[in-house]
């Protein structure tokens, strides 16, 4: 990081907008959206612009309390722009990645140099966590940016005693409130009385709140959709959002997304890489007593990562993603420990040297899976994986040639170098490991998962309107998000009843598995059979398939 003495101050934000162009928008439309969450947001978004509702979420003709519809805007907005696709799906996200980084740097810019917020954007974006996110069409990079902005305007506040900073904080507690529910809120509370709490000063701070216009602000910011929703709705949209999709998630595990108390030190460990071997190094530079900035930095951004896990580790409902506001924290931790504190060189090349043999078994893997493919098909014994394995897509040679490349990037590592050389060739590192995951990997995943949807959503675009879609025991919503046609989900005896007295032409999506259950289809033969989905097209005129 030395280098960035030498660039013009009013550069580093155009160095910054560049370098993440590069990583993130050539590569953000190349896999199709992953069901179920990137595409029943996806579609949500397209359902409330086709029906012109933008109050009510709306998801293929079902309303979808699940989330505010804040997000959905931008992608609408996306969406006039760039079309309905992948691509406009995720832009919200991936612009609210680069508004974190361009956070983080003003922050440091205002606190220490321009250096220092440079050092603190490309450590947060060189995190596997944060470019996977930056290319997911979910809530959470949007969401991220407005935790980070709220929590880095109390350490303004505390630092300056400045009450615009504390107006700050409180609008940005709100506009997260409105973006994702009352997370928003309850993750910066819990972290900033955590950070008074230790510093035994909690009584002041309190007394030194501008309580009325932060309470305004909180209000107006987080509460006009929810009004407006309520007034519509009643009560049957308090019970669903908050009872079952925000204290439901916290009391049960969802969707079969459960995990044990380990679940997130592993997400943890994963998802900091190339980071992980510098976090016994961080947490060795807390100091609760110090009062100076960085190492004020040094303890909320520990203390902001020990919530956050403490937090979501209690709640039954595991998502990896459910994390992801902490990334901005350890980063700055990060920067701030290294500014205060910069190693020696021995210790500088153990952490380098830790980082690259950490990293090496993925470099590695990378390498060899194609040849490893095969092989790794045949120990696949779950009935589903192995319908999807069984298609005929291969790995390509680029993931070898994206491991060869990590590995090279893991050798320039292990070389020796000086302590102000050392957080580049991280940052450099992990912007390699992101770009080999994400491109040649990511796209296959994206193939192999997403084909079968993606074969039927061109068959069923081809179909008359007049050809009533059913989905039986499947909500794929990958399928009405590509093919532009909303489905009727049969899940029971009636859902079936309604399909069998259908007069007109009727397509029919299932897995495989469910078959059985559906004896009547057992002489019709499928358009589609991949992966383990099937498609039929029945005409009441002959009561066949079309082919």
């Amino acid at each position: 990081m030395n280098r960035l003495g030498n660039i013009p101050a009013h550069h580093y934000v155009w160095y910054l907008a560049a370098i993440w162009a590069v990583l993130t928008l050539p590569s953000l439309g190349l896999a199709p959206l992953f069901d179920y969450d990137e595409t029943i947001y996806a579609q949500t978004a397209a359902d409330m612009m086709h029906l012109g509702e933008w109050i009510v979420p709306t998801a293929n003709g079902t309303q979808f309390f699940e989330k505010p519809p804040f997000t959905y805007y931008m992608m609408d907005a996306c969406f006039m722009l760039f079309g309905e696709n992948a691509f406009a799906a995720r832009l919200p996200s991936a612009i609210f990645t680069l508004l974190t980084a361009l956070l983080l740097f003003r922050f440091g810019r205002d606190i220490r140099s321009p250096q220092f917020g440079m050092a603190a954007a490309l450590i947060f974006l060189s995190m596997l966590e944060v470019g996977l996110l930056a290319h997911a069409a979910i809530l959470d990079a949007v969401l991220n940016f407005f935790i980070a902005a709220c929590l880095l305007n109390y350490l303004r506040w505390l630092q300056s005693e400045e009450n615009r900073h504390a107006l700050w904080c409180a609008a940005m507690m709100g506009a997260a409130v409105s973006i994702k529910g009352p997370v928003g809120a309850v993750v910066p509370i819990l972290i900033i009385l955590a950070d008074r709490l230790l510093a035994r000063d909690l009584k002041r701070t309190l007394a030194s709140i501008p309580w009325g216009g932060a309470l305004l602000l909180l209000f107006l910011t987080a509460t006009p959709w929810y009004l407006m929703i309520l007034i519509q709705q009643g009560r049957g949209f308090l019970y669903e959002f908050i009872m079952v999709h925000n204290i439901g998630r916290a009391l049960n595990p969802m969707q079969g997304h459960g995990g044990g108390w380990h679940y997130y030190i592993i997400v943890f460990a994963v998802s900091v890489l190339p980071w992980l071997a510098f976090m016994p190094w961080l947490a060795r530079q807390w100091d609760t007593a110090s009062k100076e900035t960085l190492d004020e930095l040094i303890r909320l951004g520990l203390l902001w990562t020990l919530i956050v896990l403490a937090l979501f580790t209690f709640a039954q409902t595991k998502l990896p993603h459910y994390i992801s506001c902490l990334y901005p924290g350890v980063a700055l931790a990060i920067a701030a420990a290294w500014w205060r504190n910069e190693p020696a060189i021995s210790q500088t090349s153990l952490l380098l040297r830790a980082t690259a043999l950490i990293l090496l078994p993925v470099g590695l893997f990378l390498t060899a899976f194609p040849s490893l493919y095969p092989m790794i098909a045949e120990h696949v014994h779950h009935p589903r994986a192995v319908a999807v394995l069984a298609q005929d897509i291969q790995p390509g040679l680029s993931i070898s040639i994206a491991g060869i490349l990590l590995i090279a990037a893991l050798l320039w590592l292990w070389r020796k170098g000086t302590s102000r050389q050392a957080l580049g060739k991280v940052i450099i590192t992990g912007f390699v490991l992101q770009s080999a995951l994400l491109i040649p990997l990511g796209g296959f995943a994206g193939r192999l998962a997403q084909g079968p949807q993606t074969h039927i959503a061109e068959v069923v675009r081809s179909l008359p309107n007049d050809v009533t879609l059913f989905s039986y025991n499947l909500n794929f919503p990958s399928i009405s998000f590509q093919s532009g046609r909303s489905y009727r989900m049969a899940q029971n005896k009636d859902g079936i009843k309604a399909m069998k007295a259908q007069s007109g032409s009727i397509a029919i999506i299932m897995r495989t598995e469910s078959l059985p259950q559906l004896p009547w289809l057992a002489a019709q033969q499928p358009v589609v059979d991949q992966g383990g989905f099937l498609l039929y097209v029945l005409h009441p005129q002959s009561g066949s398939s079309s082919k």
